[in-house]
Formats: C-alpha cells, structure tokens, sequence
C-alpha cells in the first residue's frame, strides 16, 4: 500500500521480468490523484504496457476491486490485450472464466471484460441491453485501450460506474493514439477537471524496439513521424482527408459568435427578415446520433439551428416551429431512413422535391426529399464547394464550425464517400449542406442589392 500512500515506483519485476519505466510509463501509472488520466502516444512507445501494469495494480492493491477492461470489441480484446496482459501474470492469480468473459482473482477482485462497441453501434434493441449492463456495474476503476475507438456518450457512461465504496481509489485510465476525436478536445485543448494527458514517443521507447522497425517506421513522411513516431497531438497532423480546406474554417472561426437567444432549444442567430429562407434537416432516430436542422437566409447566413437527440415525432415539431418562425423556408430534408418517418410527419408544409427518372416505367417522377447517395453526397459537397469558393456561407455556431474540421473522405460505405472521422459526428455539417442545396449566389446578390435600397426592399415578393 506505499504506492497508495505516494510511494513513486521506477520499475516492477513480474515472473522474473523486470520492467525499468520509462518517463511517460512512470507519471501515468503513479498518478492515483486525478480521476480520468489519458496516454496519448505514437506506435510503439509503451503506453500498453503501462496500461497493464497499471491494471494489475489496481487487482493487487485493492483487494475485492471490480475494474472494466474496455476495447472496441470483445475479440479486440481477447486477441490483442488477454496475450500480453496473461504475460505479465502469474497463472495462480487468476481464474479466466472465457464464457462470462471475467477474470476472477485470488483476492476477490474481477476484471470484467467488455466489447464497448456493443454501446455505440448496432440496432437499438442491442444498445439498450448493453446499456442496462452498464447501468448494474460498481466498479473501482475502468481501462480503455485505444480510445479513438470509442465514442463519448460511452466514456460519459463509464464514468457513472466509479462508485465503488470499499476502494480509495476510484479512476479510468485510457490510452489512444493521435486521432481526431472528442478526447483532444476533452484532455488537451480544453482539459476538464480531474484529467491529466501524458504524451509518449516512440523514440523513448527505441532501446526495446527493433532497429529496423524503427528505420521502416521513421521512412514515412513527416506528418506520419511527427503523428506516429514521435506522437504529437496537434490539429495540424491529424486530418490530411479532410473535405473542406483550412482557409474557409479558419474564415468561419473568425465570424463565429454566441446566439441572440435560444427558442424552443433552437439557438437564434438572426431574426426573420422579408427575405427567402432554406432549411436543411438532417434526421435520426434519436437513439444514438443526434438529428440536426440548419435555417440559412437568402443572404446565405445560417441563422437558426438545432441538434439534439430527439424522436422524430419530436424533431417533427422542431421543425414547424422553425418554418413559421422564418416564412415558410423551402424544406430539405434527407429522405434516408429516419426522413421517411419525417416527411410523412410534414408533408403538409414547402418541402423539395427531387426529380427521379423511373428505368422500369421510363419517365422522370418528382420523390420528396434529398436522397443521399455516393454520387448525390458528392454533387452535396461540390456545391457547397462553390459556394464556398464565392464566399457567401456565413456561419457562426462553433460545433458546425468544429465538425467542419473532421469532416473527411471515407471509403467507409455507410458514409457513401465523406463523412465524420470515427468518433465524431457530422450532423450539423449534413444538415448545413442541405439548407444550402440549390442556393442560388445570383439571387444571394440580388436580395443583398435589395437589402440595401429601403424602398426596393419593402416591395421585395418572397416566392
């Protein structure tokens, strides 16, 4: 119990292996004082290894302890962590109960093992069930191995867990590698209360690495090597596939402003004025990806959104209440899935139709909606792309602007060319790109020239 107490432990010998620490392996695994302590590192530098140590710590220590171990997967876990943690531990310890997927100690203690996917992806019936699993865990501590894996509702879950009474120390210690994510966020840039980042570089570890694995991995380019070799976690190595370049975020991040007010948990940037609105709807099922709407003026400002996690019932009033509120704005909502639900709920108010040529009866038809596809996705972003370019989108809410930045080219077929990087959503970014679908920059000018005229702008007819 020294370590408790403050007892700074160098090195460790296990099964006749003895572990001299690195700096980084050090700091982490001795800080028992803040409650969530994350590893950011490049490849190969370690931070595994003190992830493990660490864990068998808390088993040791912490007799009757109740800890989660967290990957991705229940297979991520079995085939790249149970080999080097059994490694490090004496067979006597510990019984695996493969079935139940726990690892029983000789001191009472458990390691629950979890697949945290089951959280984040799936159909709703399965989520709910892991949930309600969670929801029944106390536990003393949880451990994470590659974090980028794992969304934040998922992290905000486990940490509801850490109320284990019988323990002195109740923590969750991760590990990830650059990505980004909500934890640079969260850990770096605006690091929360009782958090602590360690960064770790491969270089560090050279001594216990392959000489020509560290030639093959310092041949990369030096974007790869600053991210992966000598793990920085900086914006500027992170995306090198993202969809919109860092000229027009950084012209966003210069316009970006707090809302006038917030409506009905709408945030209000811009009164209704006598000009033609567009309003883009990007909806969900409410469950685990937020639904999105976007309202954007005539002048092209976005001047009104939502996000939120809501029934379509619910993002069915949303949506009304936005359309009176701005003179009955053209409606583009995506027709995917979830928009079905929706049209059907506001099929009586302005909505898009797209026109569809029907091959089996050989004649164009009008569909309601924004139909995402590949190639629909794509004529979405080129004319954007174009507007753009003209400098007309004016946007000031801040999580529009952040999804911005990790909004990617994917070869992911979910995201049918482009989406949010893993760990990311890209709600706001849809719904922006279809309220700006089919906006005109001829008529942008021609509202902005009228705007200016008092007497002309009174007699301006909104069609």
């Amino acid at each position: 119990m020294q370590w408790v107490s403050g007892y700074q432990i160098e090195e460790i010998t296990i099964k006749q292996k003895r572990f001299v620490l690195l700096n980084s392996q050090k700091e982490f695994l001795n800080n028992l004082g803040a409650r969530y302590i994350l590893n950011c590192g490049g490849y190969g530098s370690g931070k595994s290894l003190a992830l493990y140590l660490k864990l068998i710590l808390f088993v040791l220590c912490f007799p009757e302890n109740r800890i989660l171990l967290g990957r991705k997967t229940l297979s991520d876990i079995e085939r790249a962590v149970l080999p080097d943690l059994f490694e490090l531990m004496p067979e006597q310890w510990y019984e695996h109960r493969v079935k139940d997927a726990v690892i029983n100690f000789f001191n009472g203690s458990q390691i629950i093992l979890f697949g945290l996917d089951a959280l984040q992806s799936g159909d709703l019936g399965d989520i709910k069930k892991a949930q309600q699993k969670i929801k029944s865990l106390n536990l003393g501590a949880y451990f994470i191995d590659q974090l980028e894996e794992v969304e934040y509702d998922v992290f905000d879950s486990l940490n509801s867990r850490l109320r284990r009474m019988n323990v002195p120390v109740r923590q969750g210690d991760m590990t990830c590698n650059p990505a980004n994510f909500w934890a640079y966020d969260w850990f770096k840039a605006n690091p929360r209360p009782e958090t602590d980042l360690y960064l770790s570089s491969m270089l560090e570890n050279q001594a216990n690495l392959p000489e020509d694995y560290l030639k093959d991995q310092l041949a990369h380019d030096e974007r790869y090597v600053r991210r992966y070799v000598k793990g920085e976690w900086t914006p500027d190595v992170l995306t090198d596939k993202a969809v919109f370049a860092g000229e027009y975020i950084a012209r966003f991040e210069m316009m970006k402003k707090n809302p006038l007010r917030s409506e009905e948990g709408c945030e209000i940037y811009d009164d209704a004025k006598n000009i033609p609105y567009q309003m883009g709807v990007d909806p969900s099922e409410g469950v685990v990806d937020p639904s999105s709407i976007s309202v954007i003026s005539g002048e092209g400002k976005k001047v009104a959104k939502f996000n939120g996690l809501l029934p379509v019932h619910g993002l069915i009033e949303k949506v009304k209440f936005l359309y009176y509120k701005y003179r009955h704005p053209l409606i583009v909502p995506e027709a995917n899935a979830a928009g079905a639900a929706l049209i059907e709920g506001i099929k009586d108010l302005r909505l898009y139709k797209r026109r569809q040529f029907e091959y089996r009866e050989r004649k164009e038809t009008e569909k309601i909606g924004f139909h995402t596809s590949f190639q629909s996705k794509q004529a979405l972003i080129d004319h954007f792309h174009n507007l753009l370019r003209k400098g007309i989108p004016q946007i000031y809410d801040q999580k529009t602007i952040d999804e911005l930045k990790v909004f990617v080219w994917s070869n992911e077929a979910r995201q049918q060319g482009a989406g949010a990087q893993r760990g990311f959503h890209d709600d706001d970014v849809m719904s922006t790109l279809l309220g700006f679908w089919e906006f005109s920059p001829k008529k942008a000018a021609i509202i902005q020239a009228a705007r200016s005229l008092p007497i002309v702008r009174n007699q301006y007819q909104y069609k």
